[in-house]
Order: C-alpha cells, then sequence, then structure tokens
C-alpha cells in the first residue's frame, strides 16, 4: 500500500486528527524470480492488472484531474495495457474482482503515459507517489521499466 503524502501513516499515528491522505494504492507485489518482465510474465498490448491477485485499487479522498476526466473522491481499480513506447493506465469503476478481465465499459478515464527503460531494476512490482508541481505522480515499475501516471490536485 502506498499513500500520498508518503508519511500519512506516521501523521495519523502521531496526530489522529490529521486529515486523510489525497490518495492510497492497494495492490499486491510479484516479483521477477529469474524471469524476463516481456517475455515470461507480461504481454505488448494485453491487459494486465498492475500487480497479481486481486485487482489494484486507487482509493481518493478529494476529487483529483487524471488526464483530462475530473475524478471525485471513490474507491477504483486501476489497470495498464503496457506497450513499447507508452502504456495506457485505466481507472475504473468495477470492484471488488480478481482482475483478470477488466469491463471496460466501466471506465471513467484512460491515460497514455511514456513509459522509460534502463532505470535500476526492481525485483519486487513498485507503486509508489511522488510529489509534483502539479500534485502527484503515481510511479509504476518493474524490471527496467517505469512509468509515471500524473494527477492534478
Amino acid at each position: 500500500m502506498s499513500y500520498f503524502p508518503a508519511k500519512y501513516p506516521q501523521q495519523k499515528i502521531a496526530d489522529p486528527a490529521v486529515p486523510p491522505p489525497v490518495m492510497r494504492v492497494i495492490y499486491s507485489r510479484p516479483h521477477l524470480q529469474g524471469r524476463k518482465l516481456f517475455e515470461e510474465i507480461l504481454k505488448y498490448g494485453q491487459t494486465w492488472r498492475l500487480g497479481a491477485n486481486e485487482a489494484t485499487e486507487l482509493d481518493i479522498f478529494q476529487p483529483v484531474t487524471i488526464g483530462d476526466k475530473k475524478i471525485p473522491e471513490g474507491r477504483y481499480t486501476l489497470y495498464a495495457i503496457p506497450k513499447a513506447g507508452y502504456w495506457t493506465i485505466a481507472i475504473n469503476n468495477d470492484l471488488d474482482l480478481w482482475g483478470l478481465r477488466q469491463d471496460t465499459s466501466k471506465d471513467l478515464v484512460r491515460v497514455e503515459v511514456p513509459v522509460t527503460y534502463y532505470n535500476p531494476v526492481m525485483e519486487y512490482f513498485t507503486m509508489v507517489f511522488e510529489k509534483s508541481n502539479s500534485g502527484a505522480n503515481l510511479i509504476i515499475a518493474w524490471d527496467d521499466a517505469l512509468v509515471k501516471l500524473p494527477v492534478k490536485i
């Protein structure tokens, strides 16, 4: 689980009256185990639930903008369609599912974000938020691939 702001859990322990975080992502963390990411685990052009097991969830505690869409506070699922030069990230209303089949009719927004390679290798799939000038980026990294989903606050 990752929060924005990142130190929210510590802030909440120190001060129970601290306001809720802006958002958090809840996901499972598969690891490479010697496998090649785009030869043995993922396929370009195929939908991926951004993790393992249950579908990855994005909880938004105040309205944000992703792509050109204002997203109200609520609970959503995330999935991606990786391509060689960019990934399509989808925010979806379908909840409490395993994540293997997405109902695209429930997508709120799809955003194409560039992917970079040759980053430091991440053995475990990782999702973290980083502060940006307009809000935050959700960093999605595995193996040497990295994408940043901009979120305006």
